[in-house]
């Protein structure tokens, strides 16, 4: 029954994970957009800092779920 549950979040919160990975931006555009914005080099990540918020969140769960999956059964 635990385990059932266990299983059933581990599948939600990989396929969150991969949503939310999947929407960030790429990294490719390399330094030069970063340094044109002048003084914001390391705030105002907007909607960008939530979905990296969100995804280290869900991977944190993920294998928090993993150990527990390992553990229960």
């Amino acid at each position: 029954m635990v385990l059932t549950i266990f299983l059933i979040l581990y599948a939600l919160v990989a396929v969150g994970l991969v949503f939310f990975v999947l929407l960030q931006t790429p990294k490719q555009a390399g330094m030069s957009p970063s340094m044109a914005s002048g003084g914001d080099l390391f705030g105002g990540q907007g909607v960008e800092g939530g979905l990296v918020r969100t995804s280290a969140i869900l991977g944190g769960l993920f294998m928090l779920l993993a150990l527990l999956i390992n553990y229960v059964s």
